[in-house]
């Protein structure tokens, strides 16, 4: 029971040894993959922005080429809208209340 070396104490996982050099190396490549990685996210970023303008632009564009209804006509519309709202809410009031009375009548016998 002697001694144990340095690969039975880490269960057989030992780094390698780097030299400074390679270390610098190493530390290196990394940073150049950061860069690499924030200009690809930068890029992206930025067509990103450049389709929300050429959005905005378009709708910008197609909302000049809308023929808008003048005051008169909007008063004419909502009139009209709000007659037909009336007119169907009276029609199904009415068949509720028909149906609700025919129901009373089944309840309650003939």
């Amino acid at each position: 029971m002697g001694k144990k070396n340095k690969k039975q104490e880490t269960g057989g996982l030992q780094e390698p040894k780097m030299s400074v050099a390679e270390r610098e190396e190493l530390r290196e490549e990394k940073e150049r993959e950061k860069k690499r990685d924030r200009k690809k996210r930068d890029k992206k970023e930025k067509r990103e922005r450049k389709g929300i303008v050429k959005t905005v632009r378009e709708v910008g564009g197609e909302l000049k080429k809308v023929r808008w209804p003048s005051f008169a006509r909007t008063i004419t519309q909502t009139g009209v809208v709000l007659g037909v709202v009336v007119v169907f809410s009276l029609v199904i009031f009415g068949i509720d209340r028909g149906l609700g009375a025919l129901y009373d009548l089944l309840t309650r016998g003939l």
